[in-house]
């Protein structure tokens, strides 16, 4: 099976952007709470970040993590195409 790897590309950069839009909106609403939460994740104590959202970090962090998604999901679906062609996905040797 082979992906497209623009379809595929759009697709990952979509969901990059709306888990980007539902972060930011927590860090708008809920700073400490969201910073609190995330370093649970992470295994971190974050608690001396401190977290600022201006009009201009938004924008900038939703255009960066939306084209890197989208350029690495392009690049993931090429080196998948690649080993699915070559039979190495596949554990044919």
């Amino acid at each position: 099976m082979k992906l497209d790897k623009r379809a595929f590309a759009i697709a990952a950069a979509i969901i990059a952007a709306a888990l980007f839009l539902i972060c930011a909106f927590f860090v708008a609403v809920a700073p400490e709470a969201t910073t609190n939460f995330a370093g649970h994740l992470i295994h971190s104590d974050l608690s001396g970040i401190t977290r600022s959202l201006t009009w201009g970090n938004f924008f900038g962090g939703l255009v960066c993590w939306t084209l890197g998604t989208g350029l690495v999901a392009a690049a993931l679906a090429g080196i998948y195409n690649r080993l699915a062609r070559t039979g190495a996905g596949a554990g044919q040797e």
